[in-house]
């Protein structure tokens, strides 16, 4: 049985699907999570990006998703307070994990 010749197979990957509705744009600043039943035990994290919606951060324990929290991102008179929800928390190499949250 003979196959029909549909032409050269695309050599580049398909892109996944960008789930985020806004652009995030790079950022390198420290952030405070605060638990809402724990507002004196702030946990000091490392922000890479932000977006009208969310945010990414570098945290030292993992958080669970579908959790809010009170965020803090800068120092100083200018800075953004918000609640998060965690969306994601993946676990890296070096022990730390990279966290992706939506402001609520």
């Amino acid at each position: 049985m003979a196959r029909a010749y549909a032409g050269p197979m695309p050599t580049t990957p398909l892109k996944p699907r960008e789930r985020r509705r806004g652009n995030r744009q790079p950022l390198a600043v420290s952030g405070l999570v605060t638990e809402p039943n724990a507002p004196d035990k702030p946990l000091e994290v490392a922000v890479l990006n932000v977006s009208l919606h969310g945010c990414a951060f570098r945290a030292p324990v993992a958080f669970r998703p579908g959790a809010t929290y009170s965020m803090r991102i800068g120092t100083g008179p200018l800075h953004l307070t918000s609640t998060i929800r965690i969306i994601s928390s993946r676990d890296r190499a070096d022990g730390t994990f990279d966290v992706g949250a939506k402001f609520v």
